[in-house]
């Protein structure tokens, strides 16, 4: 597992503004959108806080999706072209199946998603990808993931979810380095389950969804909590991932999820280039 880098001019810290949901007791809607270009939809009031992020670079703490939820792995990809989807099939999928495997020691892993990301609207429009997600959340809600499952493995997953499970993503870029907008992950160990809140995302073509849908579209957003720590890896390559867990059935006390959030890097260059991205998720299978 690589993390560290030797430039001093990366900054040990950043500190932005976070947009928080504000809890008032009712669960809001995350409407996706008709087209990549568009900006998607959000319900429910936010709340601007300033909250640090802390360069995971600059640190000695070597970082376990275990303990805080998230790590960085150092991996090269024979995928030429991330917007194939021959080639993340062929190439990419069992590449981060491998990884993951050999990163949580699991006895499996199934990667079943990848989303692009992008902050030019012609390449959202060229390639069906979307922009990144500034707000702190998680993936998924116990109903949402045992759904998901299901999904996935249909008449499989019955017996698959006796056992326990988690939900693993992994974040690359696949233009070059990071100069904007990158990723930040919150140490799961300073996630409170008391602020964070239900939110149901619906697509345009399923705005009264069906039970089944709707189970397996819920999300978690975070309300504010002074005690989160919030890190990032600046200046990302492509020869790297960073994964972060989105759910796990354990309940012993191991990580079971980080939130994430896209952030305005106040330390990027005016002349950053557009970030383009790739996050996987991948349903991982413990003996």
């Amino acid at each position: 597992m690589g993390q560290r880098k030797s430039d001093n001019t990366l900054p040990s810290e950043v500190e932005v503004p976070m947009m928080y949901l504000i809890d008032t007791g009712k669960a809001p809607v995350f409407h996706q959108t008709d087209t990549p270009a568009d900006e998607q939809i959000m319900e429910g009031a936010r709340e601007e806080k300033l909250m640090k992020i802390q360069n995971a670079r600059v640190l000695e703490t070597n970082f376990s999706l275990h303990e805080e939820g998230f790590a960085l792995a150092e991996k090269t990809t024979s995928v030429n072209d991330f917007y194939d989807d021959s080639e993340l099939s062929a190439l990419y999928t069992p590449e981060l199946e491998d990884l993951l495997v050999k990163v949580t020691g699991a006895s499996e892993a199934v990667v079943y998603d990848h989303t692009r990301r992008s902050t030019v609207i012609a390449h959202r429009e060229k390639h069906n990808a979307r922009n990144p997600v500034a707000l702190p959340h998680s993936d998924y809600t116990d109903a949402s993931a045992r759904q998901r499952m299901r999904d996935v493995f249909g008449d499989e997953a019955e017996e698959k979810i006796k056992k326990r499970f988690s939900i693993v993503n992994a974040w690359r870029s696949i233009a070059g380095t990071i100069e904007q907008w990158p990723l930040a992950v919150c140490d799961a160990r300073t996630i409170n389950d008391k602020f964070m809140h239900m939110v149901e995302r619906r697509a345009p073509h399923r705005e009264e969804p069906s039970f089944e849908y709707a189970r397996s579209s819920e999300t978690q957003h975070a309300s504010f909590d002074p005690n989160h720590r919030w890190y990032y890896f600046a200046h990302m390559t492509n020869k790297e991932v960073l994964l972060f867990k989105n759910y796990d059935t354990e309940l012993d006390g191991t990580a079971r999820y980080a939130l994430h959030s896209a952030f305005e890097d106040p330390s990027s260059p005016l002349d950053a280039s557009a970030r383009q991205s790739i996050e996987s998720r991948a349903f991982i299978f413990y003996d």
